[in-house]
């Protein structure tokens, strides 16, 4: 598996956050387990497009062009037999500035992008096509995302993600105090921008910052993590990272969660 991240052009480094790239072949049966990260994302199918893997209902083949929202659980995906994906991933507060629609109708959703905005839908995949290189397929798609932005990034929502993420977050209304704003308005703001209520966020964001700390901690460190990355006790690191990732941490990176942890290598900042 080969994965690469490059940063998105200014000024459209305001609205995503990276593109990334994923190829390669004989990825195998094995299912891989995707995370919550804290952000929406743009997928694109070159080659064949993976699978979701439901344990109701089987596995499913995924559109070549997908619009993930933002995750509450986790989604587990098996590969095709060739793999060449083109990702954009917003900041966590700025899909809405592309992506004109409720951004809460998307949560734990991962939908066809052409059922829901076909001309961008195409007109990336286009641009994808026409490039092999992973600096030249980002910038012809900056190009095209840089044609559908319609607004700018809620300054509020951005600023109390930053607030949000941090081990020792204060609560919602403190935070609603601080920038001047009813609770109400802060809960409205962050919910429209991101798709989650201020309180699932700092859940996500907190979780995200856990798992980059225990995926090098040695063993018997999940304490140290726990207070580390915000969280009351062990225990409570131990019910978000079974909610979020589906296992609990040790049966979690036993079975080798290398998509996952592409995805949340590196991923300090935020907004």
């Amino acid at each position: 598996m080969r994965y690469t991240e490059l940063p998105a052009p200014r000024p459209l480094d305001a609205l995503v956050r990276c593109f990334w790239f994923l190829s390669g072949e004989g990825f195998g049966r094995e299912p891989q387990v995707v995370v919550p990260d804290g952000r929406l994302e743009i997928i694109l199918h070159l080659a064949d497009p993976f699978y979701r893997v439901d344990a109701d209902s089987g596995e499913h083949v995924q559109s070549r062009a997908l619009l993930s929202g933002q995750l509450t659980a986790p989604v587990t995906l098996r590969a095709g037999a060739v793999t060449d994906i083109v990702g954009i991933r917003f900041r966590t507060a700025a899909a809405k500035a592309v992506l004109a629609l409720p951004l809460s109708e998307l949560t734990d959703r991962v939908e066809s992008l052409g059922a829901i905005v076909p001309r961008l839908a195409r007109s990336l995949f286009a641009a994808a096509e026409r490039h092999r290189t992973p600096s030249a397929r980002a910038a012809a798609l900056s190009q095209v995302l840089a044609r559908f932005v319609t607004r700018t990034p809620d300054a509020l929502a951005t600023a109390v993600i930053r607030s949000l993420d941090a081990s020792e977050a204060p609560n919602v209304g403190l935070i609603a105090d601080r920038f001047g704003v009813t609770a109400r308005t802060l809960e409205r703001k962050v919910r429209e921008s991101t798709g989650l209520s201020p309180n699932v966020m700092r859940r996500v964001l907190r979780f995200r910052r856990a798992f980059r700390m225990l995926d090098s901690a040695p063993p018997g460190a999940w304490t140290r993590v726990a207070l580390r990355a915000g969280y009351f006790d062990q225990a409570h690191l131990i019910r978000d990272f079974r909610q979020f990732a589906g296992a609990p941490p040790t049966e979690f990176f036993g079975a080798g969660p290398e998509l996952a942890r592409a995805i949340l290598a590196g991923e300090e900042e935020v907004a």
